[in-house]
């Protein structure tokens, strides 16, 4: 019976130390200061219950070591010596000082308990009676699988770190990465770090393929190498505006021909192509203009196949341009002269339209160019001459040669990038200044990558069909105006293994693409703020209300008139934000950011510089330089590496002139007293 009840004693002291470990962080500010004054308190009582006892016992039976043992220090014994005595038979009917004893410890052992229990409980209620929102501790976020030790982090995409870097602490620290099979909002202005911070981390960590909206080829020239030598994945560059570095992609390469697909593909290819922008209604004229694209499109791409090679959307500006003969007469041969003498292919059509559709239409004419043909003679003139200016005007990009040629060939299919037989790391470089030219067409490969992939939920066994996860890095998104089919589709690509991280520099930008009402966010559960600029006062509102209430401790101390001096002190529970807007400026400067996740409190993080540790810096292009151009299918890659040092577009970079920078200075301190 001894051992028994000192064991529970040990199991109170135990359940103590661990009830301190676990609220390390609490104990330092002032009311749980209180709280844990009281726990030690209840603690204090038990044990000098027992010493009472113990010497109440001794003085008992004098100091009579036969019985009481040997004391601990000049006859003072153990508080366990009440305990022991209690329940030894043989003198069990003498003890009768020893029972009342161990009723009185008995019963301050039930109100000290019971101190506990309240001084916990009430203290919790009264503390979160005006809000329960607090910052997260670390266990918590640990036990969520979303810390990872340096120098093996998990895979994942890297947010930020529990403390700030300096040279030799990364052991001490905790890297921040999300492998969660949900997506992620960045909200960071420009030139805030998100780039060195998130961005090139997560490229050099992410172990799937990835689509990077790349701005100013940054992301590539410092991650294809790595990517590609040691993560052996294929490496694919479309800069749309290099007329020697891109790799060409074909939109119409995306259509299914021969298919009750046809006309869909075309029609969303059509509808990009004619959207009138600044979420515009759709009028007659883009609804015309649409219809005959579609036409045109299923034109084109039948009479290269005739001819063994891939329709491009150059091939539609050619008809409508062509300066051999009136544009009348090419519709009266779209209606009568067949585009395929393929008995297959003439045969599939009759299975996919009705005999309706292919009604008084020719063999070998294709019903819908038929038609669309049909239609737009019958238009008035002007009309017709409207519709096809309409369609001409939104076309103009794909006069361009160089855009022109990045368009034509057929360098890899959208399905690769999750079912190739590597990883593909595709970066889609764009300069800033030719995002509004260039949005159309990237509209339209971002919506072709989610409606190739995601196009219905595909299972085998269980598991997804697709061989690849697939990391959608979107920076700078809202510059490319709306994308319909995004907000739609974060809400089920997740399901077929792919994870986007949506960037924005502010929250307004969202809301200007795509309403007040957008489900983008809803359908973000981890978002990252950086610090907001100083003319932006609705991201810190927005961040302020996300975090919530808390509940604070308020006193006031008043005095009584005539009191002499004398004072009455009162306590209360007040509501206040976590953050107010002005704190959330103030508090997150250039170091810190706030990333939360759903369903779990939020964390308020270190920003990673890329270039200041050599964990990150020696897997970029000084190491594995840049990957030559090449694509999957046509252009077979010539030198595989070329040397970084030398290639004169870095020398623009800011990342890059930030790592020369800091190899040319003896400490981080040095870094910071330069950059200020």
């Amino acid at each position: 019976m001894f051992y028994l009840i000192f064991s529970i004693i040990l199991i109170i002291i135990f359940s103590l130390v661990y009830y301190i470990s676990e609220n390390f962080e609490e104990i330092k500010d002032k009311l749980s200061i209180v709280r844990f004054v009281g726990v030690i308190f209840a603690f204090l009582i038990l044990i000098m219950a027992y010493f009472w006892g113990s010497q109440k016992i001794a003085m008992h039976y004098r100091y009579n070591p036969e019985i009481v043992g040997e004391p601990i220090f000049h006859n003072l014994y153990s508080p366990f010596l009440i305990l022991k005595l209690a329940f030894i038979p043989n003198i069990k009917k003498i003890l009768y000082i020893s029972s009342v004893m161990r009723k009185i410890g008995l019963f301050l052992n039930i109100i000290s308990i019971l101190m506990l229990v309240i001084l916990l409980k009430r203290s919790k209620v009264k503390e979160d009676s005006h809000g329960t929102a607090r910052w997260a501790k670390l266990n918590e976020w640990k036990k969520a699988g979303l810390l990872s030790d340096y120098p093996k982090y998990t895979d994942g995409v890297i947010l930020g770190r529990t403390g700030e870097y300096k040279k030799g602490s990364l052991s001490k620290l905790k890297t921040i990465i999300d492998n969660l099979k949900t997506h992620i909002a960045v909200v960071a202005p420009t030139r805030s770090g998100k780039g060195v911070g998130i961005i090139i981390p997560t490229l050099l960590n992410w172990l799937g393929s990835i689509f990077v909206f790349d701005m100013k080829g940054e992301n590539y020239a410092f991650t294809a190498g790595y990517r590609m030598k040691v993560l052996g994945q294929k490496i694919l560059k479309f800069r749309p505006y290099s007329f020697d570095g891109s790799v060409s992609y074909n939109p119409l390469a995306e259509v299914e021909l021969g298919t009750v697909k046809e006309v869909k593909g075309a029609t969303v290819i059509a509808d990009i192509l004619t959207d009138p922008g600044e979420n515009k209604q759709r009028d007659h004229w883009a609804n015309s203009a649409s219809s005959l694209l579609v036409g045109l499109i299923l034109y084109v791409l039948y009479k290269a196949k005739n001819e063994g090679r891939m329709g491009s959307i150059g091939d539609i500006v050619d008809f409508l341009t062509d300066t051999s003969r009136p544009l009348d007469d090419a519709w009266q041969d779209l209606m009568t002269i067949p585009l395929t003498t393929d008995l297959e292919c003439i045969k599939s059509w009759k299975k996919i339209y009705s005999k309706q559709q292919m009604s008084g239409i020719p063999d070998g004419v294709h019903p819908v160019v038929a038609r669309t043909a049909a239609e737009m003679l019958n238009k008035a003139p002007k009309e017709r001459a409207s519709v096809i200016s309409s369609v001409m005007s939104k076309l103009t990009l794909f006069k361009d040669p160089i855009i022109r040629k990045n368009t034509t060939n057929v360098d890899f299919r959208i399905k690769d990038l999750m079912d190739y037989e590597t990883p593909v790391s595709f970066y889609v470089v764009v300069e800033s200044q030719d995002m509004a030219t260039l949005a159309p067409l990237l509209k339209m490969l971002l919506t072709q990558v989610i409606g190739v992939l995601a196009p219905e939920m595909d299972f085998e066994s269980g598991e997804e069909v697709h061989k690849h996860k697939l990391l959608l890095m979107l920076d700078e998104f809202a510059a490319f105006g709306t994308i319909p089919i995004l907000e739609k589709a974060l809400a089920y690509i997740a399901g077929y293994g792919m994870k986007a991280v949506i960037i924005a520099q502010a929250l307004n930008q969202i809301r200007k693409n795509y309403g007040d009402k957008s489900s983008i966010f809803d359908n973000c559960a981890t978002t990252v703020f950086y610090a907001p600029t100083p003319l932006d006062s609705e991201t810190p509102r927005q961040i302020s209300e996300l975090l919530g209430d808390t509940t604070i401790k308020v006193r006031n101390k008043s005095w009584k008139a005539y009191s002499l001096g004398q004072a009455n002190l009162s306590e209360s529970n007040q509501v206040r934000k976590l953050l107010t807007p002005e704190e959330v400026r103030n508090k997150l400067g250039d170091k810190r950011n706030i990333i939360s996740i759903a369903g779990m409190y939020p964390l308020m993080a270190y920003k990673i510089r890329f270039y200041e540790e050599e964990y990150f810096k020696t897997k970029t292009f000084r190491t594995y330089g840049i990957p030559k151009v090449s694509g999957i299918y046509e252009r077979p890659p010539e030198d595989e590496i070329i040397d970084g040092k030398v290639l004169e577009e870095l020398q623009d970079m800011e990342a890059y002139k930030e790592m020369i920078r800091m190899e040319n200075l003896e400490d981080y301190d040095d870094y910071e007293e330069e950059v200020v």
